[in-house]
């Protein structure tokens, strides 16, 4: 069985194989990474549950919890699909580039019928097919990486497409928050396709070329096979670290609202309401957030250790975490989500950079990429069911306590990953 550490792509001045310089590569990647970002975090903060609360006022918390859970399931098949047919697209444009602007251009589609859903089941349907492209997107999107980028730059490649998180959620939730539905719903539709078009065109992709005939095989072999990557000991371990890390900060930063609510007391919070302090919460923790993501990708190439700085990242959210159990005070919550912030934001970046190393097979980068990937797509569907069972049987003590071990859970992961330092 071959090694799991990455295998040495041929190198040019410019990058990968070839391709055009990775700096304007990462440049025009920015705005569409964002882009997807802001659609997906637009969305889920503001437009979906506000469209929802129109329909059926008296339903609202359980038709948002039924059309996340549905859409959760077509978001993962969504991420395996877009790495695995991108992996395999032979075109003058490229292999991912076709995928990229096909994805954007139906999420867009979708979303205008979305803006004029006017019942529960109409409002799934769509947000099923838009989660399942969105997420096709993101798949090719993170593939981009280990393809275009040379490895000794890899941090800084996965820092400015991590960095598209933070930045997602502000412009998302800005244009949320200052548009009517439908022209939320078109204006992150057209910044999605803008950016994307702006991408293919100014960051062209060289032709692809197919492949080697395979030999047909069995569908179980098939299966088998694209699961390949489960053979190899660090890709799990990688799997492993990042599905314990995103379940712990989707389980306690899900329930924010909730936290600042009843944890800390509503009397408590900055002029008594709920709603400011988590707008409050949320800017602090993306301003450290970026800060964190920027300067991560340069440490990243500078030591070359990623997997070191991954677990002093996952204890520092740890130790974040565990602030509330000393004060249920309002400042206490500010400085655990300004070091969760820190912390997360260098994890997230760094975590990136290190998936690309543990990839096994150079010609499924895509669809080994998306199933890491899945890795944070599972935590996101099922830690608020599970993070409500350990509230209402322990309290919120528990789940700070909760989360900070399994993040610490997700660094000794990694620990144990060989092929990279």
């Amino acid at each position: 069985m071959a090694s799991p550490a990455p295998v040495a792509e041929p190198r040019t001045k410019n990058g990968p194989s070839g391709h055009a310089p990775y700096k304007k590569l990462l440049f025009w990647l920015l705005p569409a990474a964002t882009a997807n970002y802001a659609l997906f975090q637009g969305l889920q903060a503001i437009i979906l549950p506000h469209q929802i609360e129109l329909i059926d006022p008296a339903e609202k918390v359980a038709n948002l919890g039924f059309i996340t859970a549905l859409s959760g399931i077509t978001a993962v098949a969504g991420l395996l699909a877009g790495g695995a047919i991108s992996d395999r697209t032979v075109s003058r444009w490229g292999k991912r580039t076709p995928s990229l602007v096909l994805a954007a251009v139906a999420s867009a589609l979708v979303m205008t019928l979305m803006a004029g859903a006017n019942t529960v089941v109409t409002l799934a349907i769509f947000a099923c097919a838009l989660w399942f492209f969105a997420n096709y997107y993101q798949a090719v999107m993170t593939a981009i990486l280990p393809d275009r980028v040379p490895l000794e730059h890899r941090g800084i490649g996965a820092s400015i497409l991590a960095l598209g998180v933070p930045l997602g959620v502000l412009v998302g939730v800005n244009i949320a928050a200052q548009t009517n539905q439908h022209a939320g719903y078109l204006t992150l539709a057209g910044l999605l396709v803008v950016t994307t078009l702006f991408f293919a065109a100014l960051v062209r992709e060289p032709p692809s070329v197919r492949a080697a005939p395979r030999p047909r095989v069995a569908m179980a072999r098939r299966l088998s096979a694209f699961f390949s990557g489960f053979r190899y000991r660090d890709f799990n371990l990688a799997f492993i670290g990042r599905a314990l890390m995103f379940f712990a900060i989707f389980s306690v930063t899900g329930y924010t609202y909730y936290i600042l609510q009843d944890y800390v007391g509503a009397a408590n919070l900055p002029g008594g309401n709920v709603q400011t302090a988590v707008s409050i919460m949320i800017s602090v923790q993306m301003i450290a957030c970026m800060i964190s993501t920027a300067a991560s990708g340069w440490l990243v190439d500078r030591f070359k250790c990623p997997k070191r700085l991954v677990v002093i990242a996952s204890l520092g959210m740890a130790a974040a975490m565990m602030i509330p159990l000393f004060s249920a005070s309002w400042p206490a919550m500010v400085a655990m989500q300004t070091l969760v912030g820190l912390f997360f934001g260098a994890y997230m970046a760094i975590d990136l950079a290190l998936m690309t190393m543990v990839l096994p097979d150079p010609d499924a980068e895509g669809r080994d990429m998306a199933i890491l990937a899945v890795a944070v797509s599972g935590p996101q569907i099922f830690s608020p069911a599970a993070a409500a069972g350990i509230i209402a049987q322990f309290g919120y003590s528990a789940l700070f306590g909760t989360g900070a071990a399994f993040a610490v859970l997700g660094g000794i992961a990694v620990l144990y990953i060989k092929s990279v330092r």
